[in-house]
């Protein structure tokens, strides 16, 4: 579908700030800047412009969030801009160092809406959306020491739009949530990964439908996001940590795929962690496919996967009452 090739350049520029071209790496510059209090945003536009936000100047509203990294502090901004011809939304999810804020990470989306003139009940699916990825540790200027042997493992999320058209129907699009889990083989120097290979996914209503006050569509409960794997085949590692692919693969258990592709890019973080591997993957991903009875979808998404040492405990299980 028209939203994995849409997004597939632009997204290793804002998620890796690097394309890769012939097995080499091209450096850009980042989508994101924070200060410890303002955080700025630069998004390339398909027409060639730059479309810059401020928390300071563009904020709609803002508010905490849990961040899963140790010592990280966490809140969200919903910056937005109206001209003309449109709206323009950049809302990201950042968590900071707390002894040192202009360490951090931040994770989010564009989104433009053109030809509308109200700010209300804004639909994804008429959007163009632009998620990016964007931290200290992910700096291409500075690459990990990446290991010369060895295997690591990582799990983490991976969030974004579900879209679907049924045979003959309007299409739908759903915020979706995810496991993503990466298996890296420093020696062969590649990584492979998938997204619901643990756990389903699942739909979320947390992010996009939060801001923008979404809708859930009926065919969501009769095409449901759950029971689909998307397996990304081992990419090549690049001298800066980046990594991208073009070799996607998308199946269901109880449906026939005719046809997937897609894409996916990222970076290992310059933190290493106590095993000396990097502590944490971040990128973006993106999945298309076609099923026997006409049906086709698509997932576009950001990731963050993580270290087993930075991974939280699993919850404690509390002994049945009277025991």
């Amino acid at each position: 579908m028209e939203t994995a090739t849409r997004l597939a350049c632009l997204a290793l520029v804002l998620a890796l700030g690097a394309c890769s071209s012939g097995g080499g790496e091209q450096v850009s510059s980042r989508p994101t800047s924070f200060d410890g209090e303002v955080l700025r945003v630069a998004i390339p536009r398909a027409d060639g412009r730059t479309e810059h936000f401020s928390s300071l100047r563009d904020e709609w509203y803002s508010y905490s969030w849990f961040p899963f990294m140790p010592n990280h502090s966490g809140r969200r901004w919903t910056m937005g801009k109206t001209d003309r011809d449109g709206v323009s939304i950049a809302y990201a999810l950042v968590s900071w160092d707390n002894d040192d804020p202009t360490d951090y990470l931040s994770a989010g989306f564009w989104m433009r809406f053109d030809g509308v003139g109200t700010t209300r009940r804004l639909d994804p699916a008429d959007a163009e959306i632009v998620p990016f990825i964007d931290g200290s540790e992910l700096d291409a200027r500075v690459p990990p020491e990446l290991p010369v042997s060895g295997t690591a493992t990582y799990a983490g999320s991976a969030g974004g739009v579900y879209r679907y058209r049924p045979p003959g129907a309007e299409p739908l699009a759903e915020e979706f949530t995810a496991t993503m889990t990466l298996q890296a083989d420093f020696a062969a120097g590649t990584v492979a990964g998938c997204i619901g290979c643990e756990g389903d996914i699942a739909l979320e209503r947390e992010h996009l439908y939060a801001i923008l006050g979404w809708r859930r569509g009926d065919a969501a409960a009769e095409h449901p996001p759950a029971g689909y794997e998307i397996r990304f085949a081992p990419a090549g590692i690049g001298g800066t940590g980046g990594f991208a692919g073009a070799s996607v693969a998308v199946t269901h258990p109880d449906r026939a795929i005719v046809r997937s592709d897609g894409s996916w890019s990222g970076r290992f973080s310059s933190r290493p962690a106590g095993d000396g591997t990097p502590r944490l993957a971040a990128g973006h991903a993106s999945a298309a496919f076609a099923e026997a009875d006409g049906g086709e979808g698509s997932f576009d998404s950001i990731f963050t996967a993580l270290h087993p040492t930075l991974l939280p405990p699993p919850p404690r299980e509390e002994p049945p009452p009277g025991s």
